[in-house]
């Protein structure tokens, strides 16, 4: 990021999220992600730690890696880009979740990479007393790391808007469009620490690519969304 360039400024406030930027404000409303998404990502989640519980090759994460789509001002086009997305804690739980996951990234780091299946079992139950609490995660955001501070960062930082569209396999084929206010966060931050730790729980299993530098993170709140699931239709 240039010297000269100021990250857009976010913040929330109950369900409006207000946006300062080039001297200008503007508000969004933000809402909760329906409950019907919602169970998808969490049995999703569930069968992916089932499959690396039993060392199960995993061929593709749907539930964690949708598009994401931004816009700059060079481009009559979107910026599109497969992205690890997450949730984190609700603010008042989010301490709770750090000290799970972070002593659990702790412990992994002192044996080493070398040691991934003899820690399987730890990194999938920390991760586990997260998503079994469905009612301490904040519905209302999304959170990704920044790797590259590529095309995707540099239109954040002009337009701060995104859409965020799932498709997932069969036999459900839930598919899911989510605009989004997106707030740029440090590594200081709460949900960045959040972020951060628990990819590097499942860094060096063969599904990722080993990247351990992130300079941001996105909190992407969410807006609106559109269910784009495929019906049937037939005679």
């Amino acid at each position: 990021m240039s010297e000269t360039e100021v990250l857009p400024q976010v913040t929330v406030t109950g369900n409006e999220a207000r946006l300062e930027m080039n001297g200008e404000v503007s508000e969004l409303a933000i809402q909760e992600l329906p409950q019907d998404f919602i169970r998808w990502q969490l049995d999703y989640k569930h069968g992916i730690y089932d499959a690396i519980e039993k060392n199960e090759y995993v061929r593709f994460n749907a539930g964690h890696l949708p598009v994401v789509g931004t816009w700059g001002e060079d481009s009559p086009f979107p910026n599109l880009a497969n992205k690890g997305i997450g949730f984190t804690p609700r603010d008042e739980y989010i301490e709770h979740y750090l000290g799970i996951i972070e002593a659990a990234v702790q412990e992994i780091e002192k044996l080493g990479p070398q040691t991934t299946n003899d820690t399987r079992s730890l990194r999938v139950a920390a991760a586990r007393q997260f998503y079994a609490h469905p009612e301490h995660i904040d519905w209302r955001r999304l959170q990704l790391l920044e790797i590259f501070e590529g095309g995707t960062f540099r239109n954040l930082c002009r337009n701060p808007r995104a859409a965020v569209l799932w498709t997932g396999d069969s036999p459900v084929f839930m598919s899911f469009q989510v605009d989004c206010l997106v707030e740029v966060i440090t590594p200081e931050h709460p949900r960045y620490r959040f972020a951060w730790a628990m990819r590097r729980l499942f860094e060096y299993e063969p599904f990722h690519v080993v990247q351990t530098i992130f300079p941001y993170a996105y909190t992407l709140w969410v807006h609106d969304f559109k269910d784009k699931t495929p019906k049937r239709r037939y005679k």
